[in-house]
């Protein structure tokens, strides 16, 4: 669990300052399911884009990588903030309702109870 609610929360951050999911964010470029996760956009923002540093010579990619995180920070403010608070509720309403308690049981029971558990 606590890896499911990383994962979630890391999704709704990355959404919000890099305009993009965090998959797409990490793996845009390196694999064949994310070619080009971009696709134009300027405030879409990618793993690859930051490591390549395209145009750093001279076409002002820092400004340009500057305005589009600041642009995807007060766009996406709404639905970041959001996002985080949803993943907390939810996180506490999994622990509340004894979802976790039911995982746990069930792994035990098809032999995974050491492999997996829901803290």
């Amino acid at each position: 669990m606590p890896l499911v609610f990383a994962f979630a929360t890391l999704n709704v951050a990355s959404n919000w300052i890099f305009g993009t999911g965090a998959a797409p964010f990490l793996l845009s470029g390196y694999t064949q399911r994310y070619p080009n996760a971009s696709g134009g956009s300027s405030n879409v923002i990618t793993l690859k884009e930051i490591i390549a540093g395209q145009n750093i010579s001279g076409s002002g990619y820092v400004d340009n990588l500057t305005q589009s995180l600041g642009q995807n920070l007060q766009r996406n403010a709404v639905m970041g903030i959001g996002g985080l608070i949803a993943v907390k509720i939810a996180q506490k309403l999994v622990v509340s309702l004894g979802v976790n308690r039911s995982i746990n049981k069930l792994s035990t029971s098809v032999g995974l109870g050491s492999t997996v558990r829901a803290n």
